[in-house]
This record gives C-alpha cells, structure tokens and sequence, in this order.
C-alpha cells in the first residue's frame, strides 16, 4: 500500500507540474500571424507624410539623415518595443520606419497580431535616405503621361523631404509698421452714443 501510494503521488505530482507548464505556454502572447507584412516604397511613405491622412499615422522607430516629417516617434508610445506595441493606435493603419528592417517586420507582427494595420518602410530609413538624396530618374522617352506625373511627384516630393535648402527657413524677424499720429497727436474721440 505504501509503495502504491508513493507512485500515486509521484504521478500526481509530475501531473501537476506538466499542468503548470502547459498552463504557462497557454498565457503567453501568440505567435506573430504568418502573414505577409506590406512593405511601402519610400515614395509612398512620402505621400502619406504630405497628405497626412486621419487613419494613418507613421512610426520612426529611428531617426534618418532625410527627417521623416510628420512622423511620430516610437518613444510618444513608450520606452520599449513592448510599450509600443501595448500603447500603439488601433483606429489607424501603423506604417514603421527604421534601421533594423527585422525589427521593423517582428513589430508590424506582434501589431497585426492585436488586430492593429501595420506596414513598414521598404528598405527601412537606408532606403528612405537613398531615395531623398538625389531625383529620381527620368521616366524613358515615349513613356505615358501618368509615368510623368509620378516622376514629377516623386521629384516634389523629394525636393520638399530630401533639400536642406527646402527644411524650414529661419524666420526673419517682422516689425509692424508703425502709424504715424494724427495731426491732433493723439487719437480721436468719438461722438456719439
């Protein structure tokens, strides 16, 4: 009887920590969804900034050469990739911007995972860089009208994020002018009630 009631606790035992391990596994948060992550050319990112739509909102996640505009920083959401994704917007489409494009993509993850729209810059802020650094190339000769109007978008848009001489210029400073006094010297009473 004591060597049967040995083996009932022992079982019971090694029930219970496999239940305790099983139970753990079940509270952690899921896997990132096995979906595809939509990575948005630099350009687009751009239009997205000078548009800035109410249902997207842009994450710098780091700090380029060219400054992404219009931007949010990551550190508005918290200190941490965890407090990001807790405290990131859930009405808006997230679209992330920064040098580690395995970060990038394991945050857009974990976000679509809690049922956020999240995308990320293609090529990361390196890629935005690259594309704010020079104008883009001439369509080819013969090409449509739409391909122009992209090329001058693009080349717009480029110059506005891309041109140091386009960042905001040093306000002169304006002096009102001022009125010279009546021929009283001083100002006028009103009649009346």
């Amino acid at each position: 009887m004591n060597r049967t009631h040995l083996s009932l606790v022992a079982l019971a035992l090694a029930l219970s920590v496999a239940g305790a391990a099983l139970g753990q596994r079940s509270h952690a948060p899921p896997p990132p969804p096995d979906v595809a992550i939509q990575a948005l050319d630099p350009f687009a990112v751009a239009e997205v900034l000078a548009e800035s739509p109410p249902d997207v909102v842009v994450v710098a996640l780091d700090a380029p050469k060219h400054p992404l505009r219009g931007a949010v920083p990551s550190s508005m959401f918290g200190a941490d990739d965890e407090a990001f994704v807790k405290a990131a917007p859930t009405g808006r489409r997230v679209v992330l911007a920064g040098a580690d494009p395995v970060r990038m993509d394991r945050l857009a993850r974990r976000l679509v995972a809690t049922g956020r729209r999240a995308s990320i810059l293609a090529g990361g802020t390196e890629g935005w860089d690259r594309a704010m650094d020079a104008d883009p190339a001439s369509p080819p000769e013969g090409a449509s009208s739409k391909a122009w109007q992209q090329h001058r978008t693009h080349v717009a848009l480029r110059r506005s994020f891309g041109d140091a001489a386009a960042a905001a210029a040093p306000q002169a400073p304006v002096v009102a002018p001022v009125l010279p006094a009546g021929p009283s010297g001083g100002a006028k009473k009103r009649e009346g009630c």
